[in-house]
């Protein structure tokens, strides 16, 4: 009996240990996309010779290709000058299968044709560009950027996990064998915005 409750005591603790150690790994990986994709859309549309550039090509949202679900993730465009204002940097953020198998958020820079992949289990990505009140037609002031992230980890819970996915539709995502899934979102001001 006693080394029957020291194994049970041992696989209760080993399962804890994952969960937490998966969750971290989880949330650490949704902060970091979504601090890296925000730093870009801070600075669409930036020039430094100009003080308020036009802002409707700064930043390009568009549908990618439909995945395993039958979802189509977004993919957004940024662009903007770096500080000698002589050369216009352009970053294309999407999600495509990384070298692990698993689906992931790549970062492609310009015309570069090897993107790198920024973080494994990133399963959806919404953008929604948040066009200026008051200012002419198209231009952008921000984006609202939404991410669902699962954990790397399978049979990390006792049953399927279900979460309401994209945010503020009746549509759900259910993540497989039994992982962890977590949207991130935030809300993002171009900081070069017109006035």
């Amino acid at each position: 009996f006693l080394i029957a409750g020291v194994i049970q005591l041992f696989i209760g603790s080993k399962q804890t240990y994952r969960f937490n150690d998966a969750q971290s790994r989880l949330q650490e990986n949704g902060r970091f996309a979504i601090d890296r994709m925000a730093w870009d859309i801070r600075m669409a549309g930036y020039d430094p010779d100009i003080w308020a550039p036009p802002l409707s090509n700064a930043i390009a949202v568009a549908s990618g290709d439909e995945d395993e679900d039958g979802d189509e993730d977004d993919e957004i465009t940024i662009q903007y000058s770096n500080d000698a204002g002589t050369v216009t940097l352009s970053r294309r953020y999407f999600i495509d299968t990384g070298a692990g198998g698993r689906s992931a958020l790549f970062l492609r820079r310009g015309e570069d044709a090897n993107p790198q992949e920024l973080v494994e289990g990133v399963e959806g990505m919404r953008i929604t560009p948040l066009l200026c009140e008051g200012g002419s037609a198209g231009q952008v002031c921000g984006a609202r950027i939404d991410l669902l992230l699962v954990s790397l980890e399978s049979n990390l819970t006792t049953e399927a996990q279900t979460v309401t996915w994209p945010p503020g539709e009746a549509t759900t995502f259910t993540a497989p064998d039994r992982r962890m899934p977590q949207i991130f979102s935030t809300t993002v001001a171009i900081r070069n915005r017109p006035f």
